[in-house]
């Protein structure tokens, strides 16, 4: 069933091509000469943003959905380490994190007032700078990148807050350089941003100091009291912000009397967190060990999320990638067999599971996965096999694989969101860089 948002913009977009409008290229069409541009069609909308990691000759790649073809691809600066949406989708942050910097692709696709921009693709000439970005946040319409900079050459962490707006015409909301070097996280929620901090240069993150964001800069607030030793992971809902500490979870609440933080103890250390603005509980990784976590009732349970699944070994799976999808309806896990577990967010209950790997790399080569924002589909890179495997979340099938020429680094989907930002919470995104 078609999504109701894609249904409306499919209405106006046919709108403004009856009444000659042009589609921002300066190209027009007239009634009767639509079988010239007629082309192969699909029912899922966006445009997938795809990295390619090959030295000097690392490219992104921009493939509609729609179509079914590619839509342009770029030459890199560097070699991408990672893919992000833009938090309303539009743009695709293009982290190159061993060379200090994040490249910006402008899908082509946005909203206006009354009508629909579909221009074709291009890189910006703009990047974010700075030392080591790893981590990247999205909530509520902003994206906070974190620079774990480097102690040896006293270069402290710093974070850059952006939104749409912010890319469109800044591109930066304000930035702000931190005591210390680090790995560590900023997590941008209402009207401030919450980054970690750490007891000595080079350490770990060891808790929690919100920034106020007053207009282009940030007014630092006193650090959290409750302490967050091995802090790792992050998300946030309409009520908390939570983070993975090794002794359990940090819990963040904003009440009219500021802040009130306390810690969710646990025996294991959860080191990877999501969330959604409209669901109270957090999903979060210890190792193996998949916890639903409570911040408002204070709580954490363990959560069957692989049915006793083993691998090829006979030892039971562990995760590969996880995240949530848009609409914070499905919870989908990949396991290091090759096989995609979906679960019910609602009550953490399984959906089913479907094979959709062979090999599961790491590192470079290891598996990314995307959702669309206007519908209940999930993308996933297979590098080994050079393509981009499409699964069905409702059906909890493989309904296509994209067939690519080079094995895919990165990956972001584009395109119209729901209200013109993001509301979902990003997967803790460091890939490789866990501490």
């Amino acid at each position: 069933m078609q999504h109701p948002l894609l249904a409306s913009f499919t209405a106006l977009t046919a709108a403004v091509m009856f009444a000659g409008c042009n589609n921002d290229t300066g190209s027009t069409e007239l009634p009767g000469q639509e079988e010239e541009h007629e082309h192969e069609h699909t029912d899922q909308p966006g445009r997938l943003v795809i990295g390619e990691s090959n030295g000097s000759n690392s490219r992104v790649h921009v493939y509609d959905l729609e179509s079914a073809a590619m839509a342009g691809d770029f030459a890199l600066t560097y070699p991408p380490s990672a893919v992000y949406s833009s938090p309303g989708h539009r743009y695709a942050v293009i982290v190159q994190r061993d060379n200090d910097q994040a490249q910006l692709l402008d899908s082509g696709l946005a909203v206006h007032d009354d009508h629909v921009h579909e221009d074709p693709p291009q890189l910006l000439s703009t990047t974010l700078n700075g030392v080591k970005p790893t981590h990247y946040q999205s909530h509520e319409g902003q994206a906070a990148l974190f620079f774990d900079g480097d102690a040896d050459n006293a270069r402290m962490a710093s974070f850059q807050l952006f939104s749409d707006a912010s890319l469109e015409s800044g591109p930066l909301l304000a930035s702000q350089t931190l005591a210390t070097a680090h790995h560590g996280i900023a997590e941008p929620w209402e009207g401030y941003v919450l980054a970690s901090h750490s007891d000595s240069n080079g350490g770990a993150a060891s808790g929690i100091t919100p920034y106020q964001l007053h207009g282009d800069h940030f007014h630092a607030s006193a650090p959290l009291a409750t302490a967050c030793p091995g802090l790792h992971g992050g998300a946030a809902n309409q009520t908390h912000a939570v983070f993975g500490c090794q002794d359990g979870v940090l819990s963040v609440a904003f009440t009219e009397n500021g802040f009130e933080d306390s810690k969710l103890p646990l025996s294991e250390r959860i080191t990877q967190l999501v969330g959604h603005h409209e669901l109270a509980q957090f999903a979060g990784f210890a190792g193996a060990s998949l916890y639903a976590v409570n911040a408002a009732a204070g709580t954490t349970t363990l959560i069957d999320w692989a049915g006793g699944a083993v691998d090829g070994d006979g030892n039971p799976v562990a995760p590969a990638a996880f995240d949530l999808d848009a609409h914070g309806e499905h919870l989908a896990v990949l396991d290091n067999a090759g096989t995609l577990h979906v679960l019910e967010a609602a009550d953490w209950s399984r959906k089913g599971q479907v094979t959709v790997l062979d090999t599961v790399g790491s590192g470079a080569s290891a598996p990314r996965l995307a959702f669309s924002g206007v519908d209940d589909h999930l993308f996933i890179t297979d590098p080994a096999r050079q393509s981009v495997i499409v699964v069905d979340l409702e059906s909890v099938t493989v309904e296509d694989t994209i067939e690519l020429d080079f094995a895919p680094a990165g990956l972001a989907w584009t395109g119209f969101s729901e209200d013109g930002h993001d509301h979902e919470e990003e997967e803790d995104h460091d890939h490789d860089h866990e501490n």
